[in-house]
């Protein structure tokens, strides 16, 4: 072929890619513009807002702060023998964790396995063990391990690229479905969301579900339809939530943060966009901090600067002194002296660092700390 052949059919290539890549974005964009201006029924039954959830807004008009159980919305409870390692996790304290786990993964507890291979599956050189954890727990009958090991699962393409099967996914998916059939309705739940939405007839079962689980107070499926509620869902949001929705959605948030479900308080506490009074606010970080504690939010709490009480400082580095000894670490406390010099704070005195210390022993005195995370929704590794 001669070099002027050659250009030509090079530039022809080229001319049909940068039409069939035009063409593509215009399909796309007929696509979202159709289903920005006609709304399947998921989507409109969505764009009615929360009023739909009926019941849990009756049970939100009759919640008050807070549940006297510190562990109603805990993935596990202190008896529990998953409750210690899950929540070194939660803490990223996985050299506890797997401590903790082994023992229990070699007597064949299948929960045990997974969270183990929670933690190690992101290493280059225990990828196969991690794998392993995974494969067992199926077995056992965890559906949960079974979709990590899914095919189209990005994870586990990125981390155990060669373990990862259809068979797997199709496991977990039959494990879920026998899980809901006999009244789970967190697998339910998950089995649902699996699918792609298009119907109204699917909003309202989500509903549904989102209703049982958070009577059940396992609150993230409400947590997630909030958050879908206030930020818009794909390309449905058309005009920014009204006020009375955010009324709607705020309440609903409380009805969770009331039974202790600690992330939303943090969404609270951290979005601008949710306002709640001021007397609530400061109870609910009070409490946040009993079940699990966080100087990011004593940081939100208690600012440091000139213009702020001194009182502050001493508050701040009581929370970092509590946090560490929780966690077994002097990440937070350093932080705290580290910028205190670096914006030219003076420095905790003697009597200054004794009353912290007498603040830190009261919050761990009081802590009931508790599991947020979950086989969906773990920490992020």
């Amino acid at each position: 072929m001669s070099r002027i052949k050659f250009r030509t059919l090079f530039k022809n290539i080229i001319k049909w890619l940068a039409i069939a890549f035009v063409s593509l974005v215009l399909i796309v964009f007929l696509v979202f513009g159709y289903l920005w201006l006609f709304p399947d029924g998921f989507t409109a039954r969505h764009n009615e807002g929360p009023k739909v959830l009926t019941e849990l807004l009756h049970m939100a008009e009759q919640s008050k702060p807070f549940n006297p159980d510190p562990y109603i919305a805990s993935t596990y409870r202190p008896e529990n023998p998953l409750y210690q390692p899950v929540l070194a996790i939660q803490r990223h304290r996985w050299d506890i964790a797997e401590k903790l786990l082994e023992p229990l993964a070699e007597k064949g507890n299948a929960d045990a396995m997974f969270w183990l291979a929670e933690i190690t599956y992101g290493s280059p050189y225990r990828s196969s063990k991690a794998a392993h954890l995974y494969q067992k727990s199926a077995e056992l009958g965890n559906p949960y391990a079974a979709l990590r090991l899914d095919v189209d699962n990005s994870d586990c393409q990125r981390f155990m690229s060669g373990y990862c099967k259809e068979k797997w996914g199709k496991l977990g998916r039959k494990l879920l479905k026998e899980r809901a059939d006999k009244g789970d309705v967190k697998a339910g739940y998950y089995l649902l969301r699996d699918k792609l939405l298009t119907t109204e007839e699917e909003h309202k079962k989500l509903e549904s579900l989102v209703t049982a689980n958070a009577k059940n107070h396992y609150y993230r499926p409400l947590a997630d339809l909030l958050k879908r509620y206030l930020k818009g869902y794909y390309f449905d949001r058309k005009e920014p939530l009204s006020s009375e929705n955010k009324r709607l959605v705020i309440q609903l948030m409380k009805l969770a943060v009331n039974n202790n479900y600690v992330p939303l308080m943090s969404e609270i506490i951290f979005d601008d966009d949710i306002s709640v009074t001021s007397e609530y606010m400061e109870k609910m970080i009070n409490k946040r901090n009993e079940l699990d504690i966080s100087v990011t939010v004593c940081r939100e709490f208690y600012p440091v600067g000139e213009d702020k009480p001194r009182i502050n400082v001493i508050k701040l580095a009581g929370c970092a002194i509590a946090s560490d000894q929780e966690v077994n670490r002097y990440h937070d406390f350093n932080m705290v002296k580290s910028n205190l010099k670096y914006n030219d704070y003076p420095p905790l005195s003697e009597a200054e660092l004794s009353q912290a210390k007498h603040i830190a022993d009261n919050i761990i005195k009081n802590m009931t700390p508790v599991i947020y995370i979950d086989e969906m929704n773990s920490v992020n590794l």
